[in-house]
């Protein structure tokens, strides 16, 4: 396995704000969009509803402890948490990667909630040997599970053959990563691992 991306806790003024308000009961809601996240607030007292936006950051909030609330029900991304929001607005706290983009805070905006929206962590590409560049480049890497546009880019920069089965966790990435110059072979039905892990097994079985 060859990570690609790294993920950093940023140590900022609004961080720290945004835990003071979580700590005092100033927001109604915390969304949660990825497992860095979780690292980030597990020792945080939340006096506020948990909204996860999948199954494994759900799964990852509860075995910090953190009790979640709302979650999607078929389509795992910023669309689909908006998609099942409770309508009657809120105080919304955003906790996010430097590189998200800004389809979730606006459709939170745009359904009545009071949104601050906060870089919890950075994202960037981790570093990569030269004997698992030459791995890549060379095709002895046989597939790569792609789980988000930055993990498309960081791929694309080690130049990976045509032949490497690439598998995309949903559309949104697919594009990010057709974008990025990347074919890619096979897409997840949903936003899960074992969807992804589950669509390589049918790719290669349709290689072989």
């Amino acid at each position: 396995m060859v990570p690609l991306l790294h993920t950093t806790p940023v140590n900022s003024p609004e961080v720290e704000a945004a835990r003071s308000v979580l700590a005092a009961g100033e927001v109604d809601w915390l969304v949660v969009t990825s497992a860095a996240t979780v690292d980030l607030v597990r020792d945080w007292r939340i006096r506020a509803k948990v909204a996860a936006v999948g199954p494994a950051t759900a799964s990852t909030l509860r075995e910090a402890g953190i009790a979640v609330d709302l979650v999607p029900e078929h389509t795992y991304s910023a669309t689909g948490l908006l998609q099942v929001w409770p309508s009657g607005g809120g105080r919304v706290l955003l906790l996010r990667s430097d590189l998200a983009r800004a389809t979730l805070a606006d459709g939170l905006a745009g359904r009545g909630c009071e949104v601050r929206d906060v870089v919890g962590y950075r994202t960037t590409a981790a570093p990569v040997s030269a004997g698992d560049a030459a791995a890549v480049q060379s095709g002895r890497a046989d597939a790569v599970l792609v789980t988000s546009g930055s993990v498309a880019r960081a791929l694309a920069a080690l130049n990976p053959p045509a032949s490497t089965v690439v598998v995309s966790i949903g559309p949104v990435t697919t594009g990010e990563a057709r974008e990025a110059g990347l074919t890619v072979t096979a897409e997840a039905g949903e936003r899960t691992l074992a969807a992804m892990l589950d669509a390589l097994a049918a790719a290669q079985e349709e290689k072989s």
